[in-house]
């Protein structure tokens, strides 16, 4: 068994404080916590990323005076205390808490793996002894506060419909039993379906369409249901990538390998966390896939052949980023794989649609959108450095030096309005889509938040999501400027 850190050296993360001060600074009142902060040397938190750590110490010493405070003093109040900020992390998580519901072993599990380990910088900090759908045995060994931590056991239990019963055995460790309430609700297979296809990334999918039907209708060709088939097949496309693509990393270890996920990196965490088995996985991805072909079959037999081209070269792009034995992303071409993907393939592709013939204004207008897609794929691999690396996942920020990569994100950036200043100004672009150039401002904050945070998987979560961000306001911008030309004449 690794040797625990000794408790000077042991860190909570910002989050904790954050998360204590929402849930009695106002019982504390303002001079209240003042004084609380005096007195046990709190952090200046509120003005820290939420990944960032603190010491130990400070922290087990206001969750004491809270209890003294608000309490007896005789920590009594210290378990209230853990499971309201477990609550209050819940919230944060809700998407993850409803998937779990009626299920305190899988909890329990995902408690150990990841949420202790990651607020306490520290893999050590909690170990699984036995995990059975009726017990739960681990140990902490760490500096928290006894009561705190059967707070932590109580609450994390509590938040999916399961009422804990705690003890600790001779040997140190943790007995945690439950019983399921009757009122609890089941797992939501909504939520799992959510996260299993990863539906909040379809923005990748939407605004192709989007900018290939408005340059079709500026050009006199406008079919709403065949504008609306067509998202529909590129979406299914889309979320049967994704899958696969989490199914190809299991089976590699890239997934398995990773211990810093982000909403942004390490996949969906479905297989990794038992929610879904890899062959359920597989096989709604093939669900997916089927859906799309049968959309592309019809869009294909009813608006010309050349459209199988096009779909067949979508789904090889997606399919291939992680499926052997090509492994695109492992090969360090999967940026580009993905700007083809989702630029000039959709956005072409959808031209044809509307229009049945190609467009060399549709293929300049996708160069944009797919330098930015690739810039998203591209940033969200900086926190999956190290476990692809591990792992043996050669992409391409793994293969740069970390200066290199970083000038990498910062040229995909650049290059994205260089296209766009030079499409306007040669007459390529309609002057209306030059404001796309307003996004440059949110593009800078990301390209700063990458060169102070690349080394953080969570502190540079701002910077994956602005740059997701970027990419759909650019595209939605491009997509205006086409309609303001469409509507002039």
């Amino acid at each position: 068994m690794p040797e625990a850190k000794p408790l000077e050296k042991q860190t909570v993360k910002a989050l904790s404080w954050q998360l204590l001060y929402g849930n009695y600074a106002a019982k504390l009142g303002a001079d209240g916590w003042k004084k609380l902060a005096q007195e046990v040397a709190a952090p200046d938190f509120r003005h820290m990323d939420s990944d960032e750590d603190c010491p130990m110490q400070p922290f087990n010493d206001a969750v004491l005076y809270i209890d003294r405070v608000v309490g007896k003093g005789d920590s009594s109040q210290v378990r209230a205390i853990t499971r309201a900020s477990v609550r209050a992390w819940a919230n944060i998580f809700k998407n993850l808490t409803n998937q779990l519901q009626s299920r305190p072993q899988k909890m329990m599990e995902i408690f150990c793996w990841e949420v202790h380990p990651y607020f306490l910088n520290d893999p050590t900090s909690s170990t699984i002894v036995k995990s059975a759908p009726n017990e739960f045995i681990l140990r902490l060994d760490n500096g928290l506060l006894e009561e705190f931590k059967i707070g932590l056991l109580e609450g994390f239990v509590e938040i999916v419909g399961a009422k804990p019963f705690i003890e600790k055995r001779a040997d140190g460790a943790w007995r945690v039993t439950w019983e399921i309430l009757k009122q609890a609700p089941q797992p939501s297979r909504f939520a799992l379906l959510i996260n299993a296809t990863r539906a909040p990334f379809l923005t990748a999918t939407a605004v192709p369409v989007l900018l290939g039907t408005a340059i079709a209708w500026k050009d006199g060709a406008l079919n709403f249901g065949l504008f609306l088939l067509t998202l529909f097949g590129v979406a299914a496309f889309h979320i049967g990538a994704n899958v696969v693509n989490d199914y190809f990393d299991h089976t590699s270890g890239a997934d398995e390998a990773n211990f810093t996920p982000t909403p942004f990196g390490g996949g969906s965490r479905v297989i990794q966390r038992g929610l879904m088995s890899p062959r359920a996985v597989f096989g709604l991805a093939a669900a997916f896939y089927a859906l799309g072909a049968l959309i592309g079959v019809y869009l294909a037999a009813t608006r010309g052949s050349e459209i199988f081209a096009f779909g067949i070269a979508g789904f090889l792009l997606g399919f291939l980023y992680t499926a052997p034995p090509f492994r695109l992303a492992h090969r360090g071409i999967g940026e580009l794989a993905v700007a083809l993907g989702f630029g000039p393939t959709i956005v072409v592709g959808t031209y044809f649609v509307q229009a049945q013939r190609l467009s060399a204004e549709a293929f300049y207008a996708s160069i944009p959108v797919a330098l930015l897609i690739a810039a998203v794929l591209y940033i969200n691999q900086f926190p999956d450095r190290p476990w692809d690396a591990r792992a043996g996942k050669k992409t391409l920020v793994v293969r740069l030096p970390i200066n290199a990569a970083i000038i990498g994100y910062q040229l995909l950036i650049a290059s994205t309005y260089a296209v766009i200043v030079a499409g306007v100004l040669l007459r390529i672009l309609p002057l209306a889509t030059g404001i796309a150039l307003l996004t440059i401002p949110m593009a800078w904050s990301a390209i700063k938040l990458l060169n102070k945070n690349y080394a953080f998987a969570y502190r540079l979560i701002p910077a994956n999501g602005t740059t997701i961000f970027v990419h759909l306001l650019t595209g939605l911008l491009l997509f205006y400027g086409y309609v303001v030309a469409g509507l002039v004449g």
